[in-house]
């Protein structure tokens, strides 16, 4: 193809001009998929980061969930007298009859 303009017949010019132009759309075409793309992966990453907050909010309640259920276990582990006398001790803060009873008032565990 010849690109001095003066030089060019009518039928050059138009092939030409349909070159630029199909050149014009294929890079049209070519910055929407590119602009499409990047949607995608932003949309992605924030699903992704929305479901890592999800996931760490429920690791934190299976993680309490065990927690209560070791407690339950330790509270059922024992005869039922023993069950008894550790609820009685433990929630209701009663002591046997010849018991002396301390309590911490240090405050440190």
């Amino acid at each position: 193809m010849k690109f001095a303009a003066n030089n060019m017949t009518e039928s050059e010019r138009r092939e030409l001009t349909a070159y630029i132009n199909r050149r014009k759309f294929i890079l049209l075409i070519l910055s929407l998929f590119c602009v499409y793309l990047l949607i995608n992966v932003i949309s992605i990453r924030v699903r992704l980061y929305k479901q890592k907050q999800q996931l760490n909010l429920i690791m934190e309640q299976i993680e309490i969930a065990q927690k209560e259920n070791d407690e339950l276990r330790h509270m059922l582990s024992g005869t039922e007298a023993e069950y008894i006398e550790r609820i009685a001790r433990e929630k209701l803060g009663y002591a046997a009859v010849d018991e002396r009873v301390y309590e911490d008032i240090t405050g440190i565990d």
